[in-house]
């Protein structure tokens, strides 16, 4: 007696039925009750579930707290964070009222230019997008910012900055703001917290500023006013004086002097090339400091302060010129040279690039252990230039590794040393050659873990150099892989850990090669789409995991058909099926499984439009459940056993 049933889909009209059972029958050996839960989310629900109207759902003021120079500009004040649900149509801030409550009085001799800064959903204060007018003259007195700014779904941030006048009070004098409250369309909101503990004491600092492109240690450089009207400085060397290098002034330090401190400005730039002694360096969004000062062994700043947005740029082969270093996240560093630096502390980088220009191996180990933006390679020297770490090492990097040119090897060493790489964001390959090991048959290895996504766009990256290398998506999130034809990409282990999704959005991914193999682990998913996954290495799909098929010709366990293309292949019983695409027609292909063949524990038929179909390629047992959710199955001329009901279900 055949089971086999016609199992098909129609949707003649629009319906919000999630649930139906739809096919039924009798065994031979009593009543048994077939389960097919059809999931029925027309085009409409889905839309509607996008485009939900965006709404305010609350806002919070946080204080920056630390001390402020006389005579800065753009300091930041307070941080306003407005938080939005839905994503449909974006709702507008249309203004904000702040208030100086806090600040030292008489307020106008203190401060001035109020400015808003917006960051959309980045965190980190970047002042390169300012909403409504700058408010010029302050007083005790609120004032508003028209700001009609579209919001964001999620976190949006505002901030709030002011300029500190030369002349403004000191000894505990203090700045401060408030968010009295802002307009999200016609509605009035007022934050959690309005005026938050804590405020910004002003130092008893100094200030003058420069006035051309000249040295540093020109008395006649700087003045006590911005616009050069003022004096000059009695003495270049006097502990309370303070330096601005303003906005289009390139100035130079081309002879050893000592400072107290120096701030490049936004468009500022210094060029280093002998000793600066400073207490404290700090450069600005939009500035940029060049350290060519061929010195070894010594610190010439006390503190180096680098903000979001500003660049550092080493072209020596001596040492980070900060004693302690405070890196933004989105400040930039480069390097054109790299010798031994002498790193005390373990230095929290920016956006770190290399673009060396020395020539032989660059050994980087405890050098970038933690990199907060990206890490791109551009160039590693000559021919023979590369870099490599040699022992064992660490970096973990918050943003994207992004290999456009030069070499990197991994780990130099004959021993089982590792280097393990973590990786925030994407994995890029877009140029020049990257392996987890310098010497074939190396014992070290490369653990790399990537928690965004992985760009194969040109160059080399090979991952089987090393004894116990492997590429790990392992970060409880979603990864895309996208190869392009263009690299050669060869592929050791690689495993997709528990609750991480891998989509292959290119035609292939591969070369898996032999001895090593693909782990999707339980509770992991790889959405293979219409890709083959090809190699003379291994397949290993786990029970309790989801793989996703695309291939018209399904899945196969010998042969060139279908996603996966491996010398050898073990898909689960226990594994989840998804069929989906726009593949039409489509087959589930002739697979073997284990420890149950011809079995999978669900199956999923999810195609991109209604009317395309699946056809078994064999019989199949289901042990669980199937969820049709758009598309046609067809059994064909095979046997499709379905799951029983009992009372629990």
């Amino acid at each position: 007696m055949s089971r086999s049933m016609k199992i098909r889909q129609q949707l003649k009209q629009k319906t919000s039925l999630k649930m139906a059972i739809v096919a039924a029958s009798a065994s031979i050996t009593g009543l048994v009750v077939l389960l097919i839960v059809v999931f029925n989310m027309s085009q409409n629900e889905e839309g509607h579930a996008a485009q939900s109207a965006m709404t305010f759902k609350n806002a919070e003021t946080f204080q920056e707290t630390s001390s402020i120079l006389r005579g800065s500009s753009n300091q930041k004040v307070i941080k306003v964070v407005v938080e939005t649900v839905g994503s449909g149509k974006s709702v507008k801030m249309a203004s904000m009222k702040f208030s100086t409550k806090g600040t030292s009085i008489p307020v106008e001799q203190n401060i001035e230019n109020a400015r808003l800064w917006f960051t959309g959903n980045d965190p980190n204060f970047i002042p390169s997008q300012q909403v409504g007018l700058t408010i010029s003259k302050l007083s005790d007195r609120p004032f508003d910012i028209i700001t009609n700014q579209d919001l964001l779904t999620g976190k949006n941030y505002f901030w709030l900055t002011v300029d500190v006048k030369p002349d403004a009070n000191y000894s505990s004098a203090a700045i401060d703001a408030t968010c009295e409250d802002f307009r999200i369309g016609a509605i009035a909101y007022q934050p959690l917290i309005s005026d938050p503990l804590g405020k910004r004491f002003i130092e008893a600092n100094i200030p003058y500023y420069s006035t051309g492109n000249y040295s540093v240690n020109n008395i006649n450089a700087w003045n006590s006013r911005r616009d050069g009207k003022g004096v000059a400085p009695k003495q270049l060397h006097a502990s309370r004086n303070s330096y601005f290098i303003q906005a289009g002034h390139r100035m130079i330090s081309s002879t050893g002097t000592s400072l107290q401190t120096l701030v490049v400005e936004r468009g500022g730039d210094l060029r280093i090339t002998a000793p600066l002694r400073l207490n404290n360096m700090s450069v600005a969004y939009g500035g940029v400091l060049e350290n060519d000062m061929q010195e070894t062994g010594i610190h010439c700043f006390n503190f180096f302060n680098m903000e979001n947005g500003s660049s550092y740029i080493h072209n020596t082969t001596g040492d980070i010129p900060g004693a302690t270093c405070i890196f933004e996240p989105k400040s930039n560093q480069t390097f054109f040279q790299l010798g031994n630096l002498n790193i005390e502390k373990s230095i929290e980088w920016g956006n770190v690039s290399l673009d060396l220009q020395n020539d032989g191996p660059t050994n980087i180990k405890g050098v970038f252990n933690h990199v907060l933006g990206n890490l791109e390679i551009r160039r590693t020297g000559s021919t023979s230039g590369f870099c490599s770490v040699e022992g064992t090492d660490k970096m973990d990097i918050d943003g994207s590794l992004i290999i456009t040119g030069g070499e990197f090897k991994g780990v130099k060493s004959a021993s089982k040393d590792k280097l393990n790489i973590s990786i925030g964001k994407n994995l890029v390959i877009n140029g020049g050659y990257f392996s987890d090991a310098d010497v074939l048959n190396n014992a070290g290895s490369t653990i790399m873990s990537v928690a965004g996504d992985v760009m194969m766009l040109a160059g080399t990256f090979n991952m089987t150099r090393g004894s116990e290398s492997v590429l790990k998506f392992d970060k409880g999130a979603s990864s895309k892989w996208v190869q392009k034809s263009e690299t050669n990409v060869v592929l050791g282990d690689i495993l997709v850990a528990k609750n991480h999704e891998l989509q292959i959005k290119s035609e292939t991914m591969g070369d898996i090669t032999a001895g090593h193999k693909l782990t999707v682990e339980p509770n992991a998913s790889i959405m293979c789409g219409n890709a083959v996954i090809y190699g003379e290495g291994e397949f290993h799909l786990s029970d309790q995991s989801i793989i996703g098929i695309g291939h018209p010709q399904g899945l196969a366990s010998k042969g060139q058909k279908g996603n996966i293309r491996t010398a050898e292949r073990y898909y689960s019983s226990g594994a989840t099926y998804v069929y989906y695409t726009q593949s039409q027609p489509q087959e589930t292909g002739v697979f073997s499984t284990t420890p149950n063949d011809k079995t999978i524990r669900c199956l999923v038929l999810n195609k991109e439009k209604t009317g395309l179909a699946l056809t078994l390629s064999s019989d199949l047992v289901i042990s669980d459940k199937i969820q049709i959710q758009k598309g046609d199955l067809k059994e064909g001329d095979y046997d499709l056993q379905l799951p029983a009901v009992s009372a629990k279900n």
